[in-house]
């Protein structure tokens, strides 16, 4: 069928080819439902573009547990065939992406990738993609996805990935059904009735085609009946072939047919000629996947069933020999055939691991405990506990618990010290990141109660390190290190790295706070680092990541905390490392927080929020950081989220976690002059204040309850930036501030100096957007007799999210007609000149690097209409 109504489409992806041959790559998303048009918008594009570029395709499968990167290992094995060496999945991750990259970057003509079906994708490919799409502008590639949009729900990864792409690096296009003019004028030319074919077919292009297809008498009801009513008229070695081939989404291999049947190879030669059937890189396939899925539904269970036993007898080997373990996996569980479920799942499950596909791993570890029916307690824990570690990394907590539980019983039951322990210190450790301390130190402190009379070991160092997290965590330095220093003892004894990386992880993250032991945290923590980073730690040098940024906020250091959270974040979005990734996005909002990017942190702390199941120490942060930028916005939805942050920060028993909730509800209290803090809380943070030495958050809430209470805090040092009682030091404190990229706090501490100081930080805090903040100290200034009160920010500035002045919107109106500077001059009545500056301003603003980025930014922002 010849393409109709796509001339728009393919036009846009001959013009994105054609700029990617100047250098700057480009995404495109091609998405509509099932039968819209994908695959042969595609290939049209191809034909007609095939000598221009190198085109390369990959596809994925709708497998129960798709094969990890299937399409990326498709389109290596066309670059290279058998000669690209580590594709199996042992190649780390992170160095096989870098390879592709590279790979791409040599080439001597543009190249065309292109994902089909990315609705299908494994956990390990969204990654790829985006891995991909943000590096898309330095390689002269046109990168194609194309997915159903109908099946991807809210929850769906897809749409997570999709929202993380950089806005100006890919372009949609949603295919549309055909018109009822198209529908009718095609329905004519087969003698049909057209109101009929499009009522039917809703003006999908594969109904349409199906419909009016000469083997498909009439008007069939719907196109399951047209599917079926072909598939009725066919002889039965035709059917059995059909029906063989539903079974398997992943298409058949041609060299294998005569061993299924010898006298399928006649039958199969028919469909060909028909063009219902295929041949694909040596597998058939059916010409649209909803051929395959109205066949096989229409299967009786003991058929579908049978089929997918006799797949796996003829073909085990062979899919063990190409390690093809997730095909064993889907025909066992359509085959009902438990034990093979239960022998290959986790196979499956830890080669997807292996190259970071921790979703899929999770997956296929509870496939193999839901298949299991006997009673066999050895092979239960170990399932149980590899599925607990994958739920972990992957930021399904409560589920973790759950089943380390379960381990944990076991090992009691078969009254092994040894495994005991272990399971208690990881219990402890993810009791933690449910935000419940209590269980966490009664966890920790079980487990070295039973590994106290043993022998040194993995479990009683690891016991030893989770307890040195545990009161690092807590900034309980003494005890840190205590317990730090026995893991590393017994690291050493065992030459045992990964021990020794978290066990210096604890110790550097406690004296990284600490002005004096400063260099020598950070020393430690790097060393953490390597060791992780040398032998493929994933989960410790995510530690070390968080750690090492984590203290760079807390000592202010920002600059160093953004660069550390850069390679952090990419590092678990490569690894599919959830829950670490979205602890370091919390601190990231934190830092946004702290350097006046209010908008973006906003953005980021309600994207974390949006998970329900997002893990508590997680959504404390981010309530933190949005309930504080609404309050001092003025918005009224800013106290809930603040009392909830509280409630929960009360929870965990971390001044870490305490601190930052009353600290913004203590701020709240100044604000609106209203008394919500019980006297128990503000006790409770003095009395662990007075266990700890952490320097910034502690002079930050003494500053606070001062301010809001009038009460101060025994402290033995104040951070100099909170040293505002003289004018003097509110001034040095204002130049601080300023150094070290807060606003805000500069805002605060310049308040606390002369009129002029005053109006200083009155401006700052209305450029911040700090509706309410800004109200409270215009209030004291005109009670203190100031005259002279700077205005807020116009109407038309305000109106506006980048705060874009009159003249700029001016600019950028001409911006969107096209016009050059001269012509925009002319205009507005000034020089070339000047308007060089607006529109320089306005790319400052917009953070973008072009004239049509800048309209594109300001459309998207509803800035411009």
């Amino acid at each position: 069928m010849e393409l109709i109504e796509r001339a728009g489409f393919l036009s846009t992806l001959q013009s994105r080819l054609r700029d990617i041959a100047d250098g700057e790559g480009h995404c495109i998303l091609i998405s509509g439902e099932s039968g819209i048009g994908k695959t042969s918008l595609i290939r049209a594009f191809c034909r007609e573009k095939g000598e221009v570029a190198s085109f390369y395709q990959g596809s994925c499968d709708a497998l129960f547990t798709p094969r990890p990167l299937a399409p990326l290992y498709d389109i290596i094995w066309q670059i290279h065939g058998d000669g690209w060496e580590n594709t199996g999945g042992k190649e780390d991750r992170a160095a096989l992406f870098n390879r592709f990259i590279h790979e791409i970057a040599s080439r001597s003509s543009p190249s065309v990738i292109i994902f089909e079906d990315i609705h299908w994708a494994d956990e390990a490919t969204l990654d790829f993609i985006k891995f991909l799409a943000r590096r898309i502008a330095r390689l002269r590639c046109l990168f194609v996805l194309t997915y159903r949009d109908d099946e991807i729900h809210s929850l769906h990864p897809l749409r997570n990935v999709l929202g993380q792409l950089p806005p100006d690096s890919f372009t949609r296009l949603h295919l549309t059904p055909l018109s009822r003019p198209a529908v009718e004028k095609l329905a004519k030319e087969k003698g049909y009735n057209g109101e009929d074919v499009y009522s039917i077919s809703g003006g999908n292009p594969f109904y349409v085609n199906e419909i009016l297809a000469s083997y498909s008498p009439g008007v069939p009801d719907n196109i399951k009946d047209a599917v079926l009513s072909v598939y009725h008229r066919l002889d039965e070695k035709t059917k059995q072939v059909w029906d063989l081939l539903s079974v398997l989404p992943t298409g058949f291999e041609v060299k294998y047919l005569e061993t299924v049947e010898p006298m399928y190879a006649s039958a199969l030669a028919k469909c060909l000629e028909a063009k219902i059937l295929f041949v694909r890189e040596g597998l058939i396939f059916f010409k649209h996947e909803l051929y395959r899925r109205t066949i096989e539904t229409s299967l009786s269970p003991f058929v579908r069933i049978a089929l997918n036993k006799k797949i796996l007898e003829l073909f085990r080997g062979s899919f063990e020999e190409h390690r093809e373990i997730e095909r064993i996996v889907h025909h066992a569980k359509n085959a009902n055939e438990y034990e093979l479920v239960v022998r290959y799942a986790p196979l499956a499950a830890a080669a997807a691991a292996e190259v970071g596909a921790h979703v899929e791993a999770s997956k296929l570890y509870y496939t193999a405990i839901e298949y299991y029916q006997g009673k066999d307690k050895d092979l239960l824990v170990r399932l149980y506990a590899s599925y607990a570690y994958e739920c972990y990394l992957t930021n399904r907590i409560k589920e973790a618990i759950i089943y380390q539980g379960k381990a944990l019983a076991i090992w009691k039951e078969k009254e092994e010290t040894g495994r005991i322990g272990d399971s208690m210190w990881f219990l402890s450790r993810l009791w933690w990141f449910d935000g419940n301390r209590k269980q966490a130190e009664s966890y920790g402190q079980q487990a070295i109660e039973v590994l106290a009379a043993q022998p040194s070991s993995r479990a009683k160092a690891m016991a030893y390190s989770n307890m040195s997290q545990l009161k690092m965590l807590s900034d309980q330095i003494v005890e840190c290190i205590h317990w730090g220093e026995n893991a590393i003892v017994i690291a050493n004894e065992l030459g045992d790295d990964e021990i020794l990386s978290h066990a210096l992880n604890n110790v550097g993250a406690v004296q990284m706070r600490i002005p004096a032991y400063r260099q020598r945290g950070v020393q430690l923590l790097q060393r953490s680092l390597e060791l992780a980073l040398k032998h493929g730690y994933h989960e410790l040098a995510a530690q070390a990541y968080t750690s090492l940024s984590n203290g760079g906020i807390k000592i202010k250091d920002y600059a160093f905390a953004a660069g550390v959270l850069a390679q952090g974040i990419q590092y678990c979005e490569e690894r599919e490392l959830g829950s670490w990734r979205t602890y370091m996005l919390s601190g990231k909002a934190r830092l946004m927080l702290d350097t006046g990017r209010w908008k973006e942190a906003c953005s980021l702390s309600e994207e974390l929020l949006k998970n329900e199941d997002q893990a508590p120490i997680v959504r404390m942060g981010a309530l933190v950081v949005i309930g504080t930028i609404k309050m001092r916005k003025g918005e009224g939805d800013a106290l809930p989220l603040l009392l909830q942050a509280k409630a929960m920060a009360f929870e965990a028993m971390e001044l870490q976690r305490i601190l930052p909730a009353l600290v913004a509800l203590l701020e709240y209290e100044w604000l609106t002059g209203s008394l919500l803090l019980e006297k128990e809380a503000i006790e409770c943070a003095i009395g662990l204040i007075g266990q700890t030495a952490s320097l910034y958050e502690n002079s930050e809430f003494d500053f606070w309850l001062l301010r809001s209470r009038k009460l101060e805090v025994p402290l033995r040092e104040t951070y100099e930036g909170y040293r505002l009682g003289t004018s003097v030091g509110a001034v040095r404190a204002a130049a601080l501030w300023e150094r070290l990229g807060c606003p805000y706090e500069q805002a605060l501490a310049l308040f606390e100096g002369g009129g002029e100081d005053k109006k200083k930080a009155l401006t700052i805090v209305n450029q911040l957007g700090a509706g309410a903040v800004y109200e409270k100290m215009k209030l004291e200034m005109r009670i203190s007799g100031i005259k002279s009160i700077p205005r807020g920010l116009r109407k038309t500035t305000l109106a506006n999210p980048a705060l874009l002045t009159d003249r700029e919107l001016g600019v950028l109106e001409l911006l969107k007609e096209g016009l050059q500077n001269k012509e925009i001059g002319a205009r507005l009545f000034i020089s070339a000149k000047t308007v060089d500056h607006h529109i320089s301003s306005v790319l400052f603003k917009l953070d973008v690097n072009s004239r049509t980025k800048a309209v594109q930014e300001a459309l998207r922002l509803g800035i411009l209409k």
